[in-house]
């Protein structure tokens, strides 16, 4: 490592690599901090010109040199290019000890410097939360500008002081956040403009000329309202119920033709996002949210998984067809959804069975729901001419020192996402409706309650079973819809009625999860943003022991197991290997199907998830 003559103690010779528009910025901010810059990388003429600009007189030099001349590395490399960088560097034998490695991307932690760390260099990450031009416009910006920072503790001072040092502001982060923040950063910044993007598109094809005029007074305000009081400055149609409005806006931009396509089902797409929102802040109704739910359902023939609202896909009319987007009478529409009936007690629950002719299929829910009960309401749809949906938080398979008091209860926003989805009856009975006098005669849900959810909860099967067994005799269903999530209640449900011969088909549901992975659970509710990230470990646990289910059960288990004790913040419970229809322990040498499942408390939340995998010989 080169020494530098630097004007002060403390300065470092710093290195870039990857001079790109935050690279070459921030090289300058720390030269003007006193440091040297000893070189930089600069691959494209873009770059090369960032260098000659921002940093004159720095020498342009290959990845190698520069890290060999650095006593700070400063790593400004896409977010993807990362990983593979620090560990070919490693192999390359080129990190050196006492080395400060510093990368600015927002997704990654220290984790991703490790073959730096085990090499002896000193590894930080900062993250600027601001756009860069990769000009001098950027120094002022600088100043107070938050930085992301993460370290370990006994080298975060360093990483806090070289921030201050640029002008920035240091806030501390953890590793486990960094991916949800960063993705929130770029869901705000990125997708912005998107927007803003789309909605002068939209301006334009009207014919109106410099957009920018329109929209600058309109959205500065707005963006200042959002960061000043978030969802409660929302304005506009959606939060005045006002369905006749958005009707006609997705009419007028069905009408700007195929070049602007995207605009509209970005529309539709925010529409329906921010009417869960003004739901979920009281700002609407349920009735009110229904309707506007019902005219922004996707059309028919969408691209699969388009039309995934809090209606449900392909939400119906009364009519059963999907509201197109172009329909000239929106209001029509909303006058069209079709509201389940609420029975409350036995006796209105069997008048309002009566009146339904064909077969029935039934939903059995705790409430709370979300689209994954939502998948099931679907399924159901596809099976029978009606669909009846319970909603019961059933206080028999909760334990002592369970969450049944704090378990989520909204029968109101139940209803509104309900309605429309082609549900008829909702029964949402109380306690005293489902449970008239202490039952004396109760089921055994045999061997197979002991084990996994059985052994960590005694007695919660034999409550489910109680439940599943009373509304299956008061609702008669034709098939009855249950989802693979609590794969090991599905398994119990139709041993139940083969056992009793109660004449039901038992339909199971794949586990409906999020876009990043995470099963839907009405108790994902209770979970903060941190503990929700790391809740991703359950998924990327099961991930990790299908991939290596092909050489067999100990192979599975072990990468199972790695990533869980690898996550900060989780406390398995149980990840066993497991076969599909006895839910005993498959044996080291079993080949074919198995069901990989694990349980865990993230926080105080206990979550469980299950994946299906073929295993190997061994």
């Amino acid at each position: 490592m080169s020494s530098s003559t630097t004007p002060r103690p403390g300065r470092l010779g710093v290195g870039v690599v990857g001079a790109g528009r935050v690279g070459a910025v921030l090289a300058n901010a720390l030269r003007a901090a006193g440091h040297a810059v000893v070189g930089a990388t600069a691959v494209t003429e873009a770059s090369r010109d960032r260098v000659d600009a921002l940093l004159p007189g720095v020498p342009v030099l290959t990845v190698e040199e520069v890290v060999e001349r650095a006593e700070l590395v400063l790593l400004t490399v896409p977010d993807d290019v990362l990983p593979d960088l620090v560990r070919g560097l490693a192999d390359l034998g080129r990190w050196q000890p006492g080395q400060l490695v510093v990368h600015t991307s927002g997704r990654h932690g220290t984790a991703v410097l490790a073959p730096a760390r085990a090499a002896g260099a000193i590894p930080l990450a900062i993250h600027p939360a601001m756009t860069f031009t990769g000009t001098s416009l950027d120094l002022n910006r600088l100043s107070g500008c938050p930085f992301a920072v993460t370290a370990a503790a006994p080298v975060l001072p360093i990483a806090q002081a070289l921030v201050v040092e640029v002008g920035g502001e240091p806030v501390v982060l953890g590793e486990d956040q960094r991916p949800a923040y960063h993705a929130a950063l770029a869901h705000g910044a990125n997708h912005l403009v998107t927007l803003v993007a789309q909605a002068g598109r939209a301006l334009t094809a009207t014919g109106v000329e410099e957009p920018g005029r329109y929209l600058e007074p309109l959205l500065t305000a707005a963006l200042d309202g959002a960061l000043r009081g978030g969802e409660q400055d929302l304005t506009g149609p959606v939060v005045r119920g006002d369905v006749g409005t958005v009707g006609a806006h997705l009419a007028a931009l069905a009408s700007l033709g195929p070049d602007l396509e995207d605009v509209l089902a970005g529309y539709r797409h925010l529409a329906r996002a921010t009417t869960r929102r003004a739901l979920a802040a009281g700002r609407i109704g349920g009735a009110a949210a229904a309707r506007l739910l019902d005219v922004l359902v996707e059309p028919a023939g969408a691209a699969p998984g388009a039309g995934e609202t809090a209606g449900g896909p392909g939400a119906a009319t009364a009519a059963g067809a999907a509201a197109p987007a172009d329909s000239a009478a929106p209001a029509a529409s909303a006058t069209a959804v079709v509201e389940p009936v609420l029975a409350r007690t036995r006796r209105e629950l069997a008048a309002a069975l009566a009146a339904l002719p064909g077969r029935t299929a039934l939903v059995m829910t705790m409430g709370a729901l979300h689209d994954g009960h939502l998948s099931l309401v679907r399924a159901a749809r596809e099976r029978a001419d009606h669909v009846v949906v319970s909603v019961y938080v059933n206080p028999l398979q909760f334990g002592p020192g369970e969450d049944l008091d704090a378990y989520p209860r909204d029968l109101d926003g139940d209803l509104a996402l309900l309605t429309g989805a082609g549900v008829d009856v909702v029964f949402a009975p109380d306690d005293a409706e489902a449970y008239p006098a202490e039952p004396l005669v109760r089921i055994d849900p045999g061997p197979v309650a002991d084990v996994l959810e059985g052994r960590t909860r005694p007695g919660h099967f034999a409550g489910v079973l109680q439940i599943v067994a009373k509304v299956l005799a008061l609702v008669r269903p034709d098939v009855a819809v249950f989802g693979e999530k609590d794969a090991q209640q599905l398994a119990l449900v139709r041993t139940l009625v083969r056992d009793l011969d109660l004449g039901v088909e038992i339909l199971g549901v794949p586990i409906r999860r999020e876009p990043d992975g995470l099963a839907m659970s009405s108790r994902n509710a209770y979970l903060s943003t941190r503990e929700r990230t790391r809740a991703l470990a359950l998924s990327r646990a099961l991930a990790a022991g299908r991939d290596a289910a092909g050489g067999g059960v100990v192979a599975a288990l072990a990468a199972a197991t790695d990533v869980l004790e690898a996550a900060d913040g989780v406390e398995t419970d149980y990840l066993a290997l497991v076969d599909p229809d006895t839910f005993l322990p498959l044996p080291e040498g079993a080949t074919g199907p198995g069901l990989l499942a694990v349980a865990a408390r993230v926080g105080t939340t206990r979550l469980i998830d299950n994946t299906r995998v073929d295993l190997g010989g061994q």
